[in-house]
């Protein structure tokens, strides 16, 4: 069965499938993650060759977190850790003035609490001028952070 699987070009780059089976990532992955080789490395790509589900599958790959941020065409991805991205408050604030929003990131994991938004990520969100941004898993599960939730 998982040589089937492995046969298959569509499960190539798909988060559960490079968790689960040892898929590999796609080449437009690779190179990517090719960009971003350690802790804090930081990428300008263009909105068209990534989606926050490649950075899941990134995730699936390595056990780290991603962040995507877009402005316009362009967006910034930063390689983070295990637990966390560097993103401070104030970052995220230039990062706003500087018009960027914050499309997502990921957290390490398969089930639904990997999901559950760290006090980090409500300070950082609150520093932008949007109402919601996404956490991926690395299965590829999202959950919607929403402004209302930082009550």
């Amino acid at each position: 069965m998982i040589n089937n699987i492995k046969k298959r070009s569509g499960a190539r780059g798909n988060s559960s499938a490079v968790l689960h089976f040892g898929i590999p990532l796609s080449s437009r992955q690779k190179f990517i993650l090719n960009l971003l080789r350690e802790y804090d490395s930081r990428c300008l790509i263009s909105r068209k060759k990534i989606k926050l589900s490649d950075l899941s599958a990134l995730t699936a790959a390595t056990g780290d977190e991603f962040a995507m941020f877009t402005k316009g065409k362009t967006r910034l991805i930063i390689r983070g850790n295990k637990t966390n991205v560097n993103v401070s408050k104030a970052y995220a604030k230039l990062l706003c003035m500087q018009g960027y929003r914050w499309s997502g990131h990921t957290h390490p994991g398969i089930d639904d609490i990997c999901l559950m938004p760290s006090d980090g990520n409500k300070e950082v969100l609150n520093e932008f001028k949007q109402n919601n941004t996404a956490i991926y898993n690395s299965i590829g599960k999202w959950y919607i952070l929403e402004k209302g939730e930082l009550l």
